[in-house]
């Protein structure tokens, strides 16, 4: 079986990795794998990668910068046809049984857009695997409380200049490419990671349209629990007092709940030690209150043992759908204080793998972190449980299986062969 994915970064950023940890399973159980991305990393992979855009990507990407946003959503569409054309012709070269989308959305400068799953609808079965719910809105990756998704998003779009961004005037027309596509493409089936995100799709665009959950898998021989007296001492840090991470690529992103740590950091209890592993420095101050930087990691090693230093994981983020650091953590036998939104029940399960907030925001976080320290203090630490979690549903090997099954159900004759 000969699969194309489409990934507009192959390897930066949390879609990224997990499309690159099903690709390299997908090899491993004996499928090829083309990769068609936009921005290539240049490292070697058991996978295949070619670039896929516009040319003049890098130029363009420079005068997206300074532009207007007016000007990048003209710049953007004046590079869309180039990108299809590209798509067309590697697809008649590659002739796939399956194209897999993930990410398109940082793909822009390069002219990607969701046309290309139309495009790609020509001559092959399409899945598409919803990590964010831009391929649901009219542009957001998170909608928070605005439900215009369901019925059409508009003008009115609240967060329209931010990431990514699109001209107010351009957010409905855009809603409405989505919904007339997801329509047209007879053969798309929607991938969710979690119930959350399932349930997103089926209320909105995808309503009638098949939308399967598969979770994201992880290689657990890489992501393990390590002794925590050695973890601890790898890292500089007492064998003994509890220790919290917080663990985000920038830890100022608001998305990701930046906003929520004054109010926490002011609410936790003082001789907290907390490891903070992502770029910059969180809004984290407070008297009595251990902060130790890590800064951004990236081995898979390194990052093994900061999960197996710390009692536990903080995830301050106000939506997300299957994060993949709550899973790491998992992995490595950590539990996780969470808010109770987007797909974050699918993980933290009270009482097994950790605690959710009785509310959606700070004082609600700062009450199960809380609640969450006292546990383990008192011997519930739930790593076995977490570490079991992880073995029973989220190994690499169970999500390639999935999606393998599901490639051969779908897989009706292509008109590539």
């Amino acid at each position: 079986m000969h699969i194309v994915m489409l990934s507009d970064w192959e390897t930066r950023g949390g879609a990224a990795v997990a499309a690159s940890r099903l690709a390299a399973g997908l090899v491993a159980a004996g499928a090829q794998v083309t990769r068609l991305v936009a921005f290539p990393d240049g490292q070697p992979h058991p996978w295949q990668t070619e670039y896929l855009g516009a040319g003049g990507v890098l130029l363009r990407r420079t005068a997206r910068r300074v532009a207007p946003l007016e000007a990048r959503a003209i710049l953007d569409r004046l590079a869309r046809p180039a990108a299809e054309t590209a798509l067309r012709r590697a697809l008649l070269r590659l002739r796939p049984d399956v194209v897999h989308l993930h990410n398109l959305h940082g793909g822009a400068g390069a002219g990607w857009s969701p046309r290309l799953a139309a495009v790609a609808g020509e001559y092959t079965p399409v899945v598409w695997t919803l990590h964010d719910m831009w391929p649901l809105t009219g542009r957001c990756v998170y909608s928070y409380t605005c439900e215009r998704f369901v019925t059409g998003c508009n003008t009115a779009c609240p967060t329209a200049r931010s990431y990514p961004a699109l001209p107010p005037r351009l957010v409905g027309p855009a809603w409405e490419e989505r919904r007339a596509l997801v329509a047209a493409v007879p053969r798309l089936t929607a991938v969710a990671p979690s119930h959350w995100m399932a349930t997103q799709a089926r209320r909105g665009l995808w309503a009638g349209r098949r939308v399967e959950r598969i979770p994201n898998g992880l290689p657990l021989d890489y992501w393990r629990p390590l002794p925590r007296a050695a973890a601890r001492r790898a890292l500089g840090l007492p064998a003994d007092g509890p220790v919290a991470l917080l663990a985000m690529p920038d830890l100022n992103d608001r998305r990701k709940g930046a906003d929520l740590l004054p109010a926490l950091g002011a609410a936790l209890p003082r001789g907290l030690t907390v490891l903070t592993m992502g770029a910059g420095r969180p809004p984290l101050e407070a008297l009595g209150l251990r902060v130790v930087p890590l800064g951004f990691v990236r081995a898979a090693e390194r990052q093994a043992t900061i999960f197996s230093a710390a009692d536990l994981l903080i995830h301050p983020a106000p939506q997300d759908n299957l994060p993949l650091t709550v899973q790491e953590a998992l992995a490595c036998g950590t539990p996780t204080a969470a808010l109770p939104v987007g797909g974050l029940p699918d993980l933290v399960r009270p009482g097994q793998t950790g605690w959710l907030a009785a509310t959606p925001d700070a004082a609600g976080l700062a009450a199960v972190v809380s609640e969450a320290l006292a546990a383990i203090a008192s011997g519930n630490d739930l790593r076995e449980r977490c570490r079991a979690v992880a073995e029973e549903e989220y190994g690499v090997e169970l999500m390639v299986e999935r999606h393998l099954a599901l490639y051969r159900e779908i897989g009706l004759p292509s008109l590539l062969r």
